[in-house]
């Protein structure tokens, strides 16, 4: 593993397209957080009362599922970068270098893995400490249990951060083409998905519509409760905010889903030619 790591981390610090994607998402991150607190919303009937309460979401403990919710809302970066990291060993045709040089199809697939797993883990400990800056700016009167009682959040964010990086992984070795697989991933993400769940929704079965991946993947992390979303999902019509799983049910479903992602990459891997 030590070695498998070793290769990918000489492949990947130098990449140009991986820094710059790294420091647009590290950026886009760091100034959503900062500026998110300074939104105000006031009515005439709340005599200037700040109705949205956003800095109510960096108070401790909350504002590790704050973190979480806004945090997986750029996995769709992190899955690009997947995508551009593998791509590029169809590109340059490096996968069939490797396998001269002694490495075996499960050692590609493992590698890609543990680099996977590794940006998921950087990324929770980046949103661990951003968070805990946050937290004791914003935060008053409270106890070092408040401060922890929710960090387990970052822990779901880390398994979502990971599954959602492995559909980016499936469709790339599936069809070997970089420009091609983001397409098809942010079509299915934010067009197809919801389309189909609409339907399913409207004409056979509302239910049926929340185990789909990307839903279940998405959802690991539910929005915050302030205010203003309370009474959106007060609203009939928002139907897919109020529908939920339990939390163990959803993270059970996306477990399942990633070790399919997981065992597709590595059927197509072994099976296909390089």
């Amino acid at each position: 593993m030590r070695k498998l790591l070793r290769i990918e981390m000489e492949k990947v610090l130098p990449y140009r397209v991986f820094q710059i994607l790294v420091i647009l998402y590290v950026g886009a991150f760091l100034l959503s957080a900062g500026s998110l607190p300074l939104v105000k919303l006031s009515s005439g009937l709340t005599h200037n009362q700040d109705i949205l309460n956003l800095k109510s979401l960096y108070n401790f403990p909350q504002i590790w599922d704050t973190f979480a919710y806004f945090a997986a809302k750029s996995n769709i970066f992190l899955a690009i970068i997947v995508i551009f990291l593998v791509g590029n060993e169809y590109s340059y045709r490096t996968y069939r270098q490797q396998i001269i040089y002694g490495l075996s199809r499960q050692d590609l697939l493992n590698g890609k893995l543990l680099v996977i797993l590794g940006i998921a883990l950087v990324n929770t400990l980046m949103v661990f400490v951003v968070g805990m800056i946050f937290g004791l700016i914003y935060s008053s009167g409270y106890s070092f249990a408040d401060m922890f009682s929710h960090v387990y959040m970052l822990g779901i964010y880390f398994i979502q951060a990971v599954s959602h990086m492995l559909v980016a992984m499936m469709l790339v070795v599936w069809l070997r083409n970089k420009t091609m697989s983001i397409l098809v991933l942010v079509l299915y993400q934010f067009i197809i998905e919801p389309i189909i769940r609409l339907v399913l929704n409207k004409f056979v079965w509302a239910q049926l519509g929340l185990f789909f991946p990307m839903r279940v993947i998405t959802k690991l992390t539910p929005m915050p409760d302030i205010p203003i979303t309370a009474m959106f999902k007060a609203n009939t019509a928002m139907g897919d905010l109020v529908m939920k799983l339990p939390l163990w049910e959803n993270l059970l479903l996306v477990l399942a889903y990633s070790m399919l992602f997981y065992w597709i990459t590595r059927r197509i891997l072994i099976r296909r030619d390089l």
